[in-house]
């Protein structure tokens, strides 16, 4: 039977507990109510989820965590970090209860300081992203909700990376750098055309969703035949441009080469969005 110690009551439906020097956080409705430090707990009712397990750097790092983030703050994240692990049915890396809590507690300080929160890749996250970034703006109105402060759109893109980051075998680093890289592309294309790309069409969707494909192929080495190259390559001679230069910068950028089918099809999806562009 397995014996928990009660380290820390983070909130009514949080617990942070130990067993065997392993530390664990216990989530559940009520699971916090009445207990008390140092309690020992045995055959525990109302656990839904259990979040193991920090063990080494991870242990301290979160152990200091605690002494220096509000209570509040602290059950607040563990919810959501909860809640994205119910939507996303699955089991989130537990690295994400260091990142999350100490990225909101410093979120939170800068806002309450008035210190502006800019993210330049807020649209770009939404279309590459979209589970995360739905679960992310939920997180976003819990906090609104419970702490009554005002949080601005830029955090649901930031909180989103980091949720991704928590999926197993994906990194928040890897899902920054490609909405940088794909950033990097639109204003390539936009300063190459003259134009302002209107983020809110369907073209532009299509073509960031084409993008992410590009790059997940060329990162697996798995590529798309494109029976129209030539013609592609003779019709659309400045879009062609344009995509060939678009593949250098992914090659520089991720150090793989972009085979010339996908150049390609990022040349018809380069004219429809200038086509689109001249329309309005």
């Amino acid at each position: 039977m397995r014996k928990y110690v009660v380290k820390k009551i983070l909130s009514n439906n949080a617990i942070l507990v130990s067993e065997n020097e392993k530390e664990y956080i216990l989530l559940g409705k009520g699971v916090g109510f009445s207990k008390k430090r140092g309690m020992v707990l045995e055959n525990i009712e109302n656990v839904e989820n259990t979040f193991v397990s920090l063990t080494g750097e991870d242990k301290d790092q979160y152990e200091s965590l605690l002494s220096k983030v509000d209570k509040e703050v602290l059950s607040l994240v563990e919810e959501i970090i909860y809640m994205a692990s119910r939507e996303l049915n699955e089991e989130l890396n537990p690295h994400i209860h260091i990142g999350l809590v100490d990225h909101i507690n410093f979120a939170i300080k800068r806002l309450k300081e008035g210190i502006e929160i800019v993210n330049p890749f807020l649209m770009e996250t939404k279309l590459m992203y979209p589970e995360e970034y739905s679960i992310a703006e939920k997180a976003v109105n819990i906090l609104k909700q419970k702490l009554g402060i005002q949080i601005p759109d830029a955090e649901i893109g930031f909180i989103a990376f980091h949720i991704h980051g928590g999926r197993v075998n994906k990194s928040r680093s890897g899902a920054l750098k490609n909405a940088k890289l794909i950033n990097l592309i639109v204003k390539y294309i936009e300063d190459k055309l003259k134009i302002n790309l209107r983020k809110d069409s369907l073209d532009y969707h299509r073509f960031v969703t084409h993008l992410m494909g590009v790059l997940d192929r060329v990162k697996n080495k798995k590529y798309l035949k494109n029976v129209l190259l030539p013609k592609l390559k003779e019709e659309f001679i400045v879009e062609y441009k344009i995509a060939y230069d678009i593949s250098k910068i992914i090659q520089n950028e991720l150090k793989l080469k972009v085979p010339e089918d996908e150049i390609g099809y990022m040349t018809l999806h380069i004219y429809k969005l200038n086509n689109s562009n001249k329309k309005i």
